[in-house]
């Protein structure tokens, strides 16, 4: 991000809080800003959580916030305290963990709350418009490291790498680059609101170097391959499989969907105009009315027993009998 600006703002400094992997107390953040009477602050993170499924972008302002979920970022981001010293003087006697901790930012009004508001949601919409990442929203939380700071702030919560998708895509060049691009352009965006002065902005193309996207389309077909590849092997091998169909809708869902939280190898195909999610693969018929049982118990009361032989639907009856000659 701070290369974009500088290759393409020449009018504005950008001033890191810090260039290499070390640790800096979070008051020192905003005074690091204060002091160097800092226009606009970013703050830019990489999210995570116990539930693997757990995806998208979200960005936040400074503020009390009355959603649980909200409270539990802003706990997280905010416990990084706990490891500095002095922290009960530095942060007023606040203490992350504790359920009472939002009522310590009634007392300190954000002046910059609209103009962080609006930033925050030029980012999303950047973010939707380039990436594909789902928008998680615009919100407010108790963020200490957006504590006192002089000017309009946000913190960036750029995607989960607890989710194998997202982290694959946070980890790639051309991902990297269409989130810094994003932000960047919400930077511009904002520069031209604020100052009235309007410029032409870069488009995601123009920001996002060519060699990476030629080198990110190789990769990819390197994966179809194996991909494919080990879906013939699979075939030849275990051409019969059973899987458990829990659900059927008219539009083809995000594997992401919370409807799909905790389920195994969650998988689709179409019938009749309309897409049915299976989960779970067994070549055993006993080890498929196990889990069905199980999937059952997760409130899918109707789940049932659907057949493949070589990705074609076939009867449970025939594929007993297939399974039965197979073991013979």
């Amino acid at each position: 991000l701070g290369k974009l600006i500088n290759q393409h703002l020449k009018d504005v400094e950008v001033i890191y809080t810090r260039k290499t992997d070390i640790d800096v107390d979070l008051i020192k953040r905003s005074q690091f800003a204060n002091r160097n009477k800092a226009d606009l602050f970013i703050s830019i993170h990489c999210n995570a959580s116990s539930n693997k499924q757990a995806y998208g972008t979200e960005t936040f302002a400074m503020g009390l916030t009355k959603s649980k979920e909200n409270l539990e970022v802003a706990r997280k981001e905010n416990a990084d305290i706990l490891t500095e010293t002095d922290y009960e003087v530095n942060y007023e006697g606040f203490d992350p963990n504790s359920p009472e901790g939002s009522i310590f930012f009634s007392l300190y009004q954000n002046a910059f709350l609209e103009q962080s508001l609006s930033f925050a949601d030029k980012i999303q919409k950047e973010f939707t418009k380039n990436t594909g990442l789902f928008n998680r929203g615009v919100k407010q939380a108790g963020f200490l490291v957006l504590f006192r700071t002089s000017m309009p702030g946000v913190l960036v919560e750029i995607g989960f790498i607890s989710n194998r998708r997202e982290e694959d895509y946070l980890m790639s060049e051309k991902g990297q680059y269409e989130v810094a691009a994003s932000i960047f352009r919400a930077i511009c965006q904002y520069k031209i609101q604020k100052e009235g002065k309007t410029f032409t902005i870069p488009s995601v193309e123009e920001l996002v170097p060519k060699n990476i996207e030629k080198e990110e389309k190789i990769e990819e077909t390197k994966k179809e391959n194996i991909a494919e590849n080990h879906s013939k092997e699979n075939q030849i091998s275990n051409s019969l499989v059973y899987r458990i169909q829990f659900f059927t809708c008219e539009d083809k869902l995000d594997f992401n969907d919370t409807k799909f939280k905790n389920l195994e190898k969650v998988w689709t195909y179409k019938d009749n105009n309309r897409w049915k999610y299976t989960s779970g693969e067994f070549t055993n018929y006993n080890d498929a009315i196990n889990y069905q049982k199980e999937i059952r118990k997760k409130g899918y009361s109707d789940a049932f027993i659907v057949c493949f032989n070589n990705e074609k639907r076939i009867s449970l009856s025939e594929a007993r009998e297939f399974e039965k000659n197979k073991n013979n």
